[in-house]
């Protein structure tokens, strides 16, 4: 409201500067806002997520991982773009999935 009543005593030369300013400061704020979400959404993210490729490229026979569809397993054999997991050892389950699939490697114990 008080901002209504100051454009409405501004002079029409001084309405103009007026409102430049503002859309200058708003740019400026936006600018900012971009940049504190790129440093606190992003960039983390990004940084996760190369770190999970990398340990995906790196899973080894003996290596337990969670895949996306929840289920722990046991890498038993590894391909260009596939793993093959053992679900139960003592049924002898295992399965065959896509490296893409696999959500997290679990650390050693």
């Amino acid at each position: 409201m008080d901002t209504l009543l100051m454009l409405a005593q501004c002079a029409p030369g001084q309405q103009n500067q007026a409102q430049g300013g503002s859309s200058i400061m708003f740019l400026v704020m936006m600018v900012a806002l971009i940049g504190i979400m790129y440093f606190i959404v992003y960039r983390p993210q990004m940084k996760a997520r190369k770190k999970l490729e990398a340990s995906i490229r790196e899973i080894k026979k003996g290596d337990r991982v969670l895949v996306s569809g929840g289920f722990y397993g046991t890498v038993v054999g590894t391909g260009e773009t596939s793993a093959i997991l053992e679900i139960d050892k003592e049924k002898g389950v295992k399965v065959e999935i896509n490296k893409s699939m696999i959500a997290q490697v679990m650390p050693k114990e």
